[in-house]
């Protein structure tokens, strides 16, 4: 009976569960707006503390967090040391790139590659393919960076 009665409640927890999560996603997907957007329609910015580096807002603000940018790396052309205070996570799209995220060792970033590059991790990144290097950032948080020295001394930007 004992066994019973813990079965019968795990089940009763499971379905709650299963019906707040329902209702959650139900209401976020009311929320949702139709998103289309090409790289062909982009408006390209160049980061001025990374030349050859291009950047478009797809979604969202960095400013207030939440957002995704598209980036095109051409290529030879290096994402100079840096850091933010959040975590970034990458979708690669096309190119390949050799990317250090301290203090792991470098890797060879290709088209499907993920990347999670924590908070206060410093990176780089150098484009070494001979087409540009494109991926998808994506952040749920305020965007900052950090340009720093190969030992991570922050320098004085514009």
């Amino acid at each position: 009976m004992k066994t019973l009665s813990s079965t019968l409640l795990a089940v009763l927890v499971m379905a709650a569960l299963v019906f707040a999560v329902a209702a959650h996603t139900k209401g976020t997907d009311a929320q949702t707006k139709f998103a289309y957007w090409t790289p062909q329609s982009a408006q390209w910015i160049e980061d001025p503390d990374a030349r050859g580096t291009y950047g478009v807002n797809v979604s969202g603000n960095a400013s207030t967090g939440n957002w995704v940018m598209y980036v095109k790396v051409n290529p030879g052309a290096w994402t100079n040391w840096h850091w933010h205070t959040n975590s970034q996570t990458m979708y690669v799209v096309s190119g390949t790139m050799d990317y250090e995220v301290r203090p792991q060792p470098a890797v060879k970033l290709t088209p499907g590659s993920y990347l999670v590059v924590p908070g206060h991790a410093l990176h780089n990144g150098t484009c070494i393919s001979k087409e540009p290097c494109t991926f998808f950032i994506e952040n749920p948080l305020p965007n900052d960076k950090h340009m720093t020295d190969s030992n991570g001394s922050e320098l004085k930007t514009h």
